[in-house]
């Protein structure tokens, strides 16, 4: 296991993300840590094979299929809001716009085994990260503990996702889909075309690393942000409010069919915008980030860093130190992301490699939660009993119980 070293402030992460990004690698200890779950997908890829892949996640391509997937699947969500939902709305989701799949997991009574088995996988991952290599192997081998769990949780995963992929190409062969705007067939759509693409990668076995990377980047990003929000707007109900009132203010929603709002719609919401921002900070959706180290450097602030070493960025440790963010870094105050002069959410453009897909993941968070906002007020129960689980991602421990309260446009949640 090699050496880590972890960093937590704003000049660290510069100096990994961007002025000497080439060598931050995901590198060999990170594929073999992950290859069993995600091959080599986006999370797991560097230089050519991210290239490519991130051409398909812009928000300008994926518009018009998002804005359609999300209304149709938050009338569901709305006439079955009192269940375990989140993470199936997010599956749902995700599995449409990714795939053209719709996976019928929404209003089902049973909850879909990939959904267990993707939190089981996670965590088995994360435990070899501070676990020897020779256990976590031993035990792979074996067949035993976690690992051996693992691999029962990953054959849930492959079928399930093959079975995804094919039902997405039988699609796309048939005659219904020369207008298909999901990402599986923007990718095919673009193999001949991209001056990057290898042909060969485009296979079975690609199309499986693409679609496990989606799903779960969709699912977990998407399910665990609205648990947190929920339980940030329950800790401090002005904002809810806040967020109300500007959708009056500004006509875009409140109205009798709330599934007509669009991404231009929820654009205009500053005050959603910024709570989003501010949630997204306290509760980052990958709180600890390993990059391989791939020769001797020294970062901006006089720090020594070995090669074949890993260096980690704290991100959710960084949201909270009072040296980046003021005296108040632990509390949650949207208002820090709106500038006083423009009156706009004011959020540092991408000056690198951050999360693909963002800007769809954030389009997809706003219209759920302008839906949910114009029919309902969630108040999130035993508050100070909420906490995080064991995994690569964050997701809240357990279920997350809430009080739904059906809003009408006369009378709405005041703030206490």
């Amino acid at each position: 296991m090699p050496d880590k070293l972890v960093v937590s402030t704003p000049e660290a992460f510069d100096d990994v993300l961007k002025q000497q990004f080439s060598n931050f690698p995901k590198g060999s200890y990170m594929r073999q840590n992950l290859k069993d779950l995600l091959g080599d997908g986006v999370f797991a890829a560097d230089e050519e094979l991210w290239k490519t892949a991130s051409n398909f996640f812009t928000k300008t391509t994926l518009r018009d299929s998002i804005t359609a997937t999300i209304q149709r699947h938050t009338v569901v969500l709305f006439d079955i809001l009192g269940r375990k939902l989140f993470n199936r709305f997010a599956l749902e989701v995700v599995a449409e716009i990714g795939f053209g799949v719709r996976m019928g997991s929404l209003d089902s009574d049973e909850e879909h085994p990939i959904q267990k088995a993707f939190n089981h996988a996670q965590r088995a991952l994360l435990l070899r990260f501070v676990r020897p290599g020779w256990f976590w192997k031993i035990q792979r081998w074996l067949g035993v503990g976690v690992e051996g769990e693992f691999k029962h949780d990953l054959k849930v995963i492959n079928t399930t996702v093959m079975d995804i992929v094919e039902k997405a190409l039988a699609r796309r062969s048939s005659n219904n889909s020369d207008n298909a705007n999901d990402i599986l067939s923007l990718i095919l759509d673009n193999v001949g075309s991209s001056p990057n693409a290898d042909k060969q990668q485009f296979d079975p076995v690609f199309l499986r690393d693409i679609a496990v990377m989606f799903l779960v980047a969709g699912r977990d990003t998407v399910a665990q942000t609205l648990s947190w929000l929920y339980l940030m707007l329950s800790k401090n109900t002005y904002w809810e409010v806040a967020i109300r009132s500007e959708m009056l203010q500004k006509t875009v929603i409140l109205k009798p069919d709330a599934t007509d709002i669009t991404i231009e719609d929820v654009d205009q919401l500053v005050a959603l915008e910024a709570v989003l921002m501010e949630s997204l900070r306290l509760h980052p959706p990958v709180p600890m980030i390993p990059k391989y180290v791939e020769k001797d450097t020294t970062l901006a602030d006089g720090t020594f860093v070995e090669a074949n070493s890993l260096i980690v960025l704290a991100t959710y440790a960084m949201a909270r130190m009072e040296q980046v963010w003021g005296p108040d870094a632990a509390e949650f105050k949207p208002l820090r992301w709106i500038d006083s002069s423009s009156g706009w959410a004011e959020i540092a453009p991408s000056k690198f490699r951050l999360y693909l897909g963002m800007d769809l993941v954030m389009s997809e968070m706003k219209l759920v939660m302008a839906g949910l906002l114009t029919k309902f007020h969630i108040e999130v129960q035993d508050l100070e009993k909420v906490a995080h689980d064991v995994s690569l991602t964050l997701p809240v421990k357990g279920s997350l119980d809430a009080k739904i309260i059906r809003c009408t446009y006369s009378k709405l949640p005041k703030h206490s």
